[in-house]
């Protein structure tokens, strides 16, 4: 261990608005501050997830990362992302729940600083994260894919598939950045599409075009689309260059689609197709591929928490479909003897190479 005597915890800004649920935050909240409100926010009720992430929550049996980070110091507090400049002052930044340029994390290494929660800004795009998986010879894992631009050739895939799932390289929740809705295309009408679309795409956008899977998952009732997230963490006990599974527990989004819509419109936005989940909770020791699935996430790296989207077709291989800093199940047990993960991220040791 080393001597930590100030710590920031880095936040998007509209995350940490939404934790203290304020409109936003301006400015830089002293350690006092940060505490006082978390001492409010662990007893208060109704409170959500990116609240419970910082400042814990009983109600859940999770201590978030300030009351953890208060163990290495008494000097923690919170700062918006857009307010993370290099005067900083703190020997220990946190950016697991923001983006860090690499210029600026150049900056703060050469400053001395401890920087816990970075991965490359690139890693927002699914398509980089797809290459990074194949040069860990995790090829086998990415679905039959291609990104195209708006000077690319109107060829889908060369591949059997009949079916299709068209999304942007970075977005989350069924949406790319623009706030456009994923959608589902049989194969016939994207084929028939397909110019037009790419045609439309403007300078330096992207899209994905990717396999839709199927699964027949006999743990969910045969369901015909089920999503697992399975959470990763680094730097279990130094920042080396590899992650592992927490547990052996994973969450499960279990879709029954909605195939008569698809076949009389041949193209559905994804959330129509797949319709709402049921949650369930899934161990991933039931899946045959998964000791060198997880051995090929060794791309991120560090002191982190990442949260990893696969499915599992009827072949028993892990389909990987995208990596998420910032999810949504960190204050989630999957594994009833383990901690939530948050709080297993926030106590894991602070060392340097």
């Amino acid at each position: 261990m080393i001597e930590v005597k100030s710590l920031c915890i880095a936040v998007h800004d509209q995350m940490l608005a939404a934790a203290l649920s304020v409109p936003v935050v301006g400015r830089i909240l002293s350690a006092h501050e940060s505490m006082r409100i978390r001492q409010n926010q662990y007893q208060a009720g109704g409170i959500i997830y990116p609240s419970w992430y910082l400042f814990g929550c009983r109600e859940k049996n999770v201590e978030g990362l300030l009351s953890h980070y208060k163990n290495l110091c008494d000097d923690v507090y919170l700062c918006p992302q857009s307010h993370l400049t290099p005067d900083l002052q703190a020997d220990f930044i946190d950016v697991q729940f923001c983006s860090l340029s690499d210029n600026m994390l150049e900056m703060f290494q050469r400053q001395g600083r401890i920087i816990s929660g970075y991965l490359p800004e690139c890693y927002s795009s699914k398509s980089v994260q797809a290459k990074l998986l194949k040069d860990a010879g995790g090829g086998r894992f990415v679905p039959t894919q291609q990104t195209y631009t708006n000077s690319s050739s109107p060829l889908l895939p060369d591949s059997a598939e009949q079916l299709w799932i068209i999304k942007s390289p970075s977005g989350s929740a069924g949406r790319g950045e623009n706030g456009m809705p994923y959608s589902v295309w049989r194969h016939e009408t994207l084929a028939a599409n397909l110019e037009k679309i790419i045609s439309a795409l403007g300078s330096g956008e992207e899209l994905i075009i990717s396999e839709f899977i199927i699964t027949a998952d006999p743990y969910a009732d045969f369901a015909d689309h089920v999503v697992h997230k399975m959470h990763y963490v680094g730097g279990t006990e130094r920042f080396d260059d590899s992650v592992v599974p927490y547990g052996s527990g994973c969450q499960k989004h279990v879709y029954r689609c909605n195939w008569q819509a698809l076949h009389n419109r041949g193209a559905l936005p994804l959330s129509d197709f797949i319709g709402k989940p049921e949650f369930t909770v899934g161990n991933i020791e039931t899946i045959d591929g998964m000791d060198n699935f997880s051995k090929c996430m060794g791309f991120h790296s560090g002191r982190v928490l990442i949260s990893v989207d696969f499915i599992v077709p009827s072949d028993g291989i892990p389909r990987y479909l995208e990596s998420n800093k910032l999810a949504a199940t960190y204050a989630e047990q999957f594994d009833q003897n383990l901690p939530a993960p948050i709080d297993y991220y926030g106590s894991l040791p602070v060392e340097i190479n």
